[in-house]
């Protein structure tokens, strides 16, 4: 086999792995790039999804809003007594700032990732905003209490479309939760 063989092997191999299609159990899941102006477009992504997305988390999504709770002095949105956040309204293409608060003796070590799925589709995007930019992966929450919650982590969110959405919750590599907000 000549270079020009391997070279157009390895051409053919980047590009493969450069996919922005997730396929779980025959169904596809496509990653919305980050810098795209709205969900659903501009398709491709260059950049992975550093944890791995359970088709069958999305497919039994509950889509009812999730429920405001108290916490401290604060009204949270989440699953109470493990995951949410001080409760602002989101509104499309304007980011905010938003305090994640978690519960429990056993909260999984690593990084804040949070994938976004929209409603009727199979689009994922980053909910995340740092510098300006979205993205999937944030800090690690820091210990301690904080609010009534065992540990927190500051961020800032912005979603590009109005509607429901599921923002499913990873902290390191551990699936932890997903809470839905409705974007107006």
């Amino acid at each position: 086999m000549n270079i020009s063989k391997y070279l157009f092997v390895i051409v053919i191999l980047f590009a493969l792995s450069a996919c922005s299609i997730l396929e779980k159990d025959g169904e596809k899941i496509q990653a919305q790039n980050p810098e795209s102006t709205t969900a659903g477009k501009g398709m491709s992504n260059l950049e992975k999804v550093p944890v791995k997305i359970d088709q069958k988390i999305i497919n039994n999504i509950n889509w009812e809003v999730s429920p405001i709770f108290q916490s401290g002095n604060f009204k949270m949105r989440g699953v109470p007594n493990k995951v949410g956040f001080i409760d602002v309204p989101f509104i499309a293409n304007k980011g905010n700032k938003y305090m994640w608060h978690f519960w429990g003796d056993s909260i999984p070590e690593g990084e804040l990732t949070i994938v976004a799925v929209k409603k009727g589709s199979n689009d994922i995007a980053p909910a995340l905003k740092r510098n300006g930019k979205n993205v999937w992966t944030t800090g690690v929450p820091a210990g301690g209490p904080h609010n009534g919650a065992d540990a927190h982590i500051p961020s800032s969110m912005t979603l590009r479309e109005p509607g429901k959405w599921a923002l499913l919750v990873h902290l390191g590599k551990t699936y932890w939760d997903y809470i839905v907000i409705d974007v107006k």
